[in-house]
């Protein structure tokens, strides 16, 4: 039929009605609550639909970008997220990614509002992506909405933003119903068809990804096969071993009846499992759920955790890192469809996240279920391989030293307490040592100590290299008579004689730190700066000197001026000395910055007691219990350090482990470190020669965080 203008006209105004209808917002139905996080929001009805890219073609990163990326786990110190860590550092390193890769986090205690601050604070340091283990449940999505809007992608891992507000894609371990499912059949398996009662242990109350599994388990135990399973109570250990182990046998009182603690965290799962073992009630309440093989195997052997199921971390860091790198770089955009390549984990899809409403996610997988049966082919695979780190046994004999530069100064200090809390630990009746020489005699202490040692039967010397190269012969006739020598803190720039040093932090980051502070400190107009470092010998100071003087060859640093390097050998009185040298010296001067406790201390010191503050700042490598006064009055506005006291303990599982033989010292090996986690001995790029164990991290204070 010919259209006239008398058809066209009432066409023309359906169209523009449906145009209109179209345009006009529709009431939505508010997204389900099922997600049982008690600070979770419904999601909001505005969130838009995912957009869906075209599928097929495959993408791949290109290498060589700098992409400054924040890893920041629900908080530090648990060892899933260290092996995460591995992870990302091993994708960082493929990609050749020229920007930083920051392992950060808060502590258990400050989990929440530590992750908020930090997402908060990612696009004021130039970040452009925060990878992010979420332990705030929807507390968090403000802030992350905030960072995109800044220009910062948010990518979640482990756990999502349950609203999935602010985030870009979540990268799901395993299919949360699948975890459910999992969950469920071990625990089917290990009551058997009568069942009986049973309760779970979880993280925290707003752990997404632990809600989700409970959920999804809550769900199955509805059909008909597990009908005889009953779920008593879900209480909450915060990742915390204590609370963990005093919740799981407040459980056991609480339940006379109770068969059965499943524990989707893998800190939980170990601590119930220790906790029935010491009090004797395997036989009575068996444990399962999310374990570490390494941590989990003597109770999997013994029965008291007869089967448990996790996946690989150092995966999900890996595969967490080349999605973000992709989405960071505008390779990906992040959205439903995109196919593209993770390195050696090959290729995978984003798609619909079924768990959440409007949430992506990408899919890892898949699940290990361990029994009596395999464990013991994970836990003692080869070393250098990938796979399972080496436990070190308890009990044996190695009478150790450690020695530090010299005596007397608070790092070295606690860096013994963290020593003896692991000679604690592993139960050596061997004698730990703690001596070392007066800061006047130093070198020639140092290398008479690691003489003499062979002679007094000693097994490793854990050694703070004072002495540069002219210790290497003293450390190469202690290896040939039998004694290890484990380098902390400060290393054998040759690496003759030494088995591996322990890194606190990457000394290129070191740099990256000292320079990024001076550049706070004084502003884009720059100005005069100098170094006031320990002695000419300390191979650490040097090494961060060094990187620091590279990365000041960057144009973002053109108006630093490092006017001299000055040295007060660790010795408070000559480095108060050498700081006020250094202004006499300069009259511009603005900032010293001094890669050491004593000498940044001393200098604060130097400025505050000659009314020089306001005219020359203080920065670098401090104490906070020494620096506190000095950063609030403004005289040191920021200085940065790690934990000495998690350095000895480092080194002294490292140390334990070589010396007793569990541990040959070779690249690829990785170990288990006590409450510090999973680390790897790797190429150290610093020496040619050397090998390392790379701690880390920095925590840069200010006066907003140096009372904390």
């Amino acid at each position: 039929m010919k259209l006239t203008k008398s058809h066209l006209f009432p066409v023309v105004l359906l169209i523009v009605a449906l145009l209109l209808a179209a345009c006009t917002p529709q009431a939505q139905t508010p997204a389900p609550t099922s997600a049982p996080a008690p600070t979770s929001a419904p999601a909001p009805t505005s969130a838009p639909a995912p957009t869906t890219a075209p599928t097929g073609s495959v993408v791949s990163a290109t290498p060589g970008l700098d992409i400054d990326m924040i890893l920041l786990p629900k908080f530090l110190g648990i060892a899933v997220f260290d092996q995460a860590y591995e992870g990302a550092k091993e994708a960082h390193a493929e990609l050749q990614n020229k920007g930083e890769l920051i392992f950060t986090g808060p502590t258990a205690e400050n989990s929440v509002a530590g992750q908020i601050e930090t997402l908060t604070n990612a696009a004021t340091q130039g970040v452009k992506a925060v990878m992010l283990s979420n332990n705030a449940g929807d507390q968090i999505a403000a802030a992350a909405q905030a960072a995109q809007a800044a220009g910062v992608k948010v990518i979640t891992w482990d756990s999502p933003i349950p609203s999935a507000q602010g985030e870009s894609v979540f990268v799901a371990q395993v299919d949360f119903n699948e975890t459910g499912r999992v969950m469920a059949d071990m625990a089917l398996s290990i009551l058997g068809p009568e069942g009986g009662e049973f309760a779970i242990l979880s993280a925290s109350p707003d752990a997404a990804n632990q809600n989700a599994w409970i959920a999804a388990m809550k769900e199955v135990l509805t059909e008909p096969k597990y009908a005889n399973l009953k779920l008593v109570d879900t209480v909450y250990g915060n990742d915390q071993s204590e609370e963990s182990y005093n919740q799981a046998l407040a459980l056991v009182d609480k339940y006379p009846n109770l068969k059965l603690i499943m524990a989707p965290t893998t800190v939980g799962i170990a601590a119930a499992a220790k906790a029935m073992t010491d009090e004797g009630l395997c036989d009575r309440v068996k444990v399962s759920g999310l374990g570490l093989p390494s941590e989990m195997v003597s109770y999997t052997l013994s029965g008291c955790a007869p089967q448990f199921a996790l996946w690989s971390f150092t995966d999900l860091g890996y595969l967490t890192y080349h999605l973000t790198y992709l989405i960071a770089s505008g390779a990906l955009q992040g959205v439903e469809g995109e196919r593209f390549n993770a390195g050696r984990m090959g290729t995978y899809t984003i798609e619909k996240d079924p768990t959440r409403p409007n949430g992506l996610r990408v899919l890892m997988g898949p699940f290990t279920v361990y029994t009596a049966e395999n464990i013991l082919q994970e836990v003692e695979a080869p070393s250098g391989t990938g796979n399972a780190p080496i436990t070190l046994q308890p009990g044996l004999q190695a009478d150790m030293i450690l020695l530090p530069k010299f005596l007397g100064i608070a790092v070295f200090d606690q860096a013994h307490e963290g020593a003896k809390e692991a000679h604690a630990e592993l139960g050596n009746p061997g004698q730990l040592i703690f001596t070392g020489p007066t800061a006047e005699n130093s070198v020639a202490g140092q290398i008479e100590t690691l003489t003499n040692a062979a002679t007094q039967g000693v097994k490793a010397v854990m050694l703070s290299n004072n002495a540069g190269d002219q210790i290497a012969a003293a450390a190469q006739a202690a290896q040939a008579a039998g004694v290890k020598v484990i380098t902390w803190d400060s290393p054998i720039p040759s690496a003759q004689g030494e088995s591996v040093f322990v890194a606190q932090v990457d000394f290129s980051e070191t740099g990256r730190v000292m320079a990024d502070m001076a550049l706070s400190i004084l502003g884009p107009e720059g100005g005069e700066f100098a170094i006031l470092s320990a002695s000419p010998d300390a191979a650490n100071q040097n090494a961060w000197i060094a990187a620091m003087k590279q990365v000041l060859t960057e144009p973002k640093y053109a108006n630093l001026k490092l006017v001299d390097t000055v040295y007060g050998n660790d010795q408070s009185e000559e480095s108060y000395n050498q700081a006020l040298a250094l202004v006499d010296k300069y009259p511009n001067l603005k900032l010293i910055m001094a890669p050491t406790t004593v000498g940044i201390a001393a200098a604060a010191k130097a400025m505050t007691d000659e009314g020089l503050c306001d005219r020359v700042k203080v920065s670098g490598l401090g104490l906070p219990a020494e620096m506190a006064s000095y950063t609030l009055s403004g005289c040191a506005p920021q200085f940065a350090l790690w934990s000495f006291k998690d350095l000895g303990y480092l080194t002294y599982y490292l140390a334990y482990g070589i010396a007793t033989g569990q541990l040959q010292g070779v690249e690829g090996e990785r170990f288990n470190a006590g409450r510090m986690g999973t680390y790897t001995i790797e190429k150290d790029p610093t020496r040619p020669n050397g090998l390392r164990v790379l701690m880390g991290p920095f925590t840069v204070y200010t006066a907003e965080n140096v009372n904390e």
